[in-house]
């Protein structure tokens, strides 16, 4: 299996790209309440590429080089520019279904840096392209935060990132922890001055106790509803492995807003990087399996808007999933 795969669950196949040289972050004042969020954001996302990493570095101990892993920071540098030089399709397609455009750019970020191109240097591909991966990230908590007139600062989160590739992190796990229990606090709010979706929630729970009352349905203790279309009969994922899905998104209005049946092609991707009504839900199915799903706004996208529109703040969705396959996690 492809080293990417075992990074993104998917085929990446990027050019070689190589830094000429080490990025030099601005100013970044940790007293200040934004570049302190903004630099613990950029330094979780290398302790979320150091766990990916670890996992293939005994057969790949070429990705812990120091000098291969500034390719690491000018892949996420590039991606926050949004302008990423390696598999342009696949991260402008990453970007569009989370909504974020150019508009939604960091300020403030570091220009873009000058590379060489390095022939059949697999390791320095692998960790542009996980750089860049881990910025798309970073631009969605960014868009997430941008509700609340709290958006990150640029040259912090690149310096929270740099900082952590070089082992220079000015920030413990503790620290960085407790400034993602401040991110989670302020996405559990509604966005300042208004109440949103205050319809949808209510619709979303009339109709989740309808559909509680059918036949069939079970209730979780979250809240989340399922409902066995069909049995399989293979494993069960855990919550940190790759699963390999077919699906159909709804509203409760029956408007589809996404689908991979329309698309031709299943969709992999760790099952602790969704929503988490699908990583509770996908829990208790087995390879094979057909499950439709009623999500309450709590478990899918809460207060943010999504899907260009088309999801509404505080909006219950519904979701028919097929379990193709597991990649457990090593």
């Amino acid at each position: 299996m492809k080293l990417m795969i075992k990074f993104l669950s998917v085929a990446f196949m990027a050019v070689v790209l190589v830094a000429c040289g080490g990025h030099a972050p601005g100013e970044v004042n940790l007293n200040d309440e934004t570049d302190l969020r903004s630099y613990a954001v950029g330094a979780a996302s290398l302790r979320e590429a150091r766990q990916l990493i670890d996992n293939v570095l005994e057969q790949y101990p070429d990705l812990d080089d120091a000098d291969k892993q500034e390719a690491m920071i000018v892949g996420f540098l590039d991606l926050l520019h949004l302008q990423p030089r390696a598999e342009v399709e696949r991260f402008e397609y990453e970007l569009t279904a989370r909504g974020i455009t150019a508009d939604d750019m960091l300020v403030g970020l570091p220009p873009i840096e000058e590379f060489t191109l390095a022939e059949d240097d697999e390791v320095s591909e692998m960790l542009y392209t996980l750089g860049a991966y881990m910025a798309v990230q970073v631009l969605t908590v960014d868009d997430y935060l941008g509700d609340y007139g709290k958006g990150l600062s640029g040259a912090a989160v690149v310096a929270g990132f740099s900082d952590s590739v070089r082992g220079e992190s000015r920030l413990n796990d503790d620290e960085i922890d407790e400034q993602w229990e401040i991110i989670r606090d302020i996405l559990t709010q509604p966005a300042p001055g208004e109440v949103p979706g205050a319809d949808n929630l209510s619709i979303g729970e009339a109709f989740q106790e309808q559909n509680a009352a059918r036949d069939g349905v079970v209730v979780t203790d979250s809240g989340l509803q399922y409902e066995v279309i069909r049995e399989g009969d293979g494993e069960r994922p855990e919550a940190t492995d790759n699963v390999m899905v077919h699906y159909e998104g709804s509203l409760v209005t029956g408007e589809v807003f996404d689908s991979s049946y329309e698309r031709g092609e299943p969709i992999s991707f760790p099952l602790n990087r969704v929503i988490s009504g699908w990583t509770e839900g996908l829990q208790l199915m087995q390879v094979g399996a057909k499950y439709r799903f009623v999500i309450p706004a709590n478990l899918a996208y809460g207060a943010t808007e999504r899907a260009n529109g088309v999801i509404q703040p505080y909006s219950t969705l519904i979701f028919e999933v097929e379990l193709l396959d597991i990649n457990p996690a090593e």
